[in-house]
């Protein structure tokens, strides 16, 4: 039986404000020139005009503030504000809607939390059964000691996003070599994660919220890097783009992994369960959860959407309907302590 996705039925009624980096600011509607982050303005741009096409009464900004002044004016605050100038970015707007008792898009900011510390996960995960490699976290000024398991060796950025700061030197086979690239983050201010590296390819499983919630698809992100790791140029860049991937016997080991998921963290609007998986053996490896990840029409949600249907636009209105039905009640039990 085909699965249906949620519709507004009066989307004119809902407002929204839109919220992303590179959205539009009232009154110039726009879209506005590429910044640090290539494809992204264009990106940003396209999802605001999505929401309008949907028919929604959608207001624009790029500046956090403009969530301060939302209360008793917006239904709704869609946010891709997800990464900004500061520590844990992507709970700054979830807990800012939640003291205006406004629904938003994405999960409680406690699930954003654990979901953005890519080493605090991945303890949750291990002690809820999932398949998590070890790993060990190096804030700024810890002893460098070596982790307790062998190389090859991954770094990475505790907090990072779009694979922020990984190059091909993030695979190191010693660990004297692994050591300097942690230095090197610890030297433009970031915590560093170190894994051992995982044979194989990425794989992701975009998901979102349904009845009570819908694996779309299996994508696995391309890559032309030693060990095909996934590199901050290359995300950047993303000529190689997605294909969809069929994972054989480890689709429904992948479908438990979700299910544990779901009953731990859920329910979220939309997310991605991101693996190393190893087609010669089997082998998956779960990495991280990415919480409002990417909308774009060359993405992997909306690439594995395509083959039930969906469209973005589908996609676009489900998620957010579903958000709203989520958050109907929220704000009920809410009042002062003290």
């Amino acid at each position: 039986m085909p699965h249906r996705l949620r519709a507004p039925d009066d989307p004119g009624r809902t407002r929204i404000l839109y919220l992303a980096r590179y959205a539009p600011d009232e009154p110039v509607l726009e879209m506005k020139p590429d910044g640090v982050a290539s494809g992204y303005a264009e990106y940003h741009f396209n999802l605001f005009k999505e929401l309008q096409a949907i028919g929604y009464d959608v207001r624009s900004s790029s500046k956090p503030y403009a969530a301060w002044v939302a209360g008793g004016n917006v239904d709704f605050v869609f946010s891709l504000l997800n990464r900004m100038p500061m520590r844990n970015p992507e709970v700054h707007i979830p807990s800012l809607c939640e003291y205006l008792r406004i629904p938003y898009l994405g999960a409680p900011p406690n699930i954003r939390a654990l979901a953005e510390d890519k080493y605090l996960s991945k303890l949750a995960f291990r002690s809820l059964g999932l398949p998590v490699a070890p790993g060990r976290a190096y804030a700024i000024g810890q002893e460098l000691a070596p982790p307790d398991f062998p190389g090859p060796y991954f770094v990475k950025d505790r907090f990072g996003a779009a694979s922020e700061g990984i190059t091909p030197e993030s695979l190191q086979d010693s660990w004297e070599g692994a050591a300097v690239i942690v230095r090197r983050f610890h030297g433009q201010g970031r915590e560093a994660l170190v894994e051992p590296y995982c044979p194989g390819i990425d794989v992701t499983v975009p998901v979102i919220g349904h009845a009570p919630y819908l694996i779309l698809g299996h994508v696995a992100p391309q890559s032309d890097q030693v060990g095909h790791i996934l590199t901050e140029g290359l995300k950047a860049d993303d000529h190689l783009g997605n294909q969809l991937v069929d994972v054989g016997a480890s689709a429904g080991a992948m479908a438990g992994d979700v299910a544990t998921l779901w009953r731990a963290l859920g329910p979220i609007d939309y997310f991605r369960a991101d693996y190393r998986w190893d087609p010669a053996t089997g082998r998956r490896t779960l990495l991280e959860i990415n919480i409002c990840c990417y909308l774009g029409r060359q993405g992997a949600l909306a690439l594995a959407g395509r083959q039930w249907g969906f469209s973005r636009r589908d996609l676009v209105a489900h998620v957010v309907e579903f958000s709203l039905a989520r958050q109907q009640a929220m704000r009920q039990h809410s009042r002062w302590i003290i």
